[in-house]
């Protein structure tokens, strides 16, 4: 498996794999929305997209937005893995590649998980992420985004 930044072409295989995902279908994605939100993320510097690839297939993408908690930490906006990757520590690598990225920043890192996706917040919880609130009806109505929160070992 290899990880790199992400590359024009990667975009729509990016935007297809999103919006084919449940998480995509609940919150009512669309292939062509997320390539103009891929798009502009790529121009704009305190964005970092990366791919998990294997033997030239696009297995993962992740998007980081470098300041993106309260505009000082680093923030895991999406992470998606093909079904057909899942289960091979794909995530495992896109999520210590978020954490690689952006360690010099020395702030905790954060994210946000839809309530009803167990799986993601145990997954990140096996990596050290903690719940430390909820956002009601932040995304979509009806539904709670669980703020995770990891502490960066070196932070000031």
């Amino acid at each position: 498996m290899q990880i790199r930044q992400i590359r024009e072409e990667d975009i729509p295989v990016c935007a297809q794999l999103a919006n084919d995902l449940p998480l995509g279908k609940t919150y009512g994605f669309t292939k062509d929305k997320w390539i103009q939100k891929l798009q502009r993320a790529c121009t704009e510097k305190e964005n970092l997209l990366f791919i998990a690839e294997e033997e030239g297939r696009l297995a993962a993408f992740a998007w980081v937005h470098t300041h993106g908690a309260f505009l000082a930490a680093p923030y895991l906006r999406f992470i998606a893995v093909d079904p057909s990757f899942q289960g091979r520590g794909v995530g495992t690598l896109l999520l210590k590649e978020f954490e690689e990225q952006t360690r010099y920043l020395k702030k905790d890192w954060f994210l946000l998980v839809s309530e009803f996706n167990i799986g993601a917040q145990q997954f990140y919880e096996k990596h050290g992420y903690q719940r430390v609130g909820a956002l009601p009806d932040f995304a979509k109505e009806g539904i709670a985004e669980v703020i995770m929160v990891k502490k960066h070992e070196g932070r000031n």
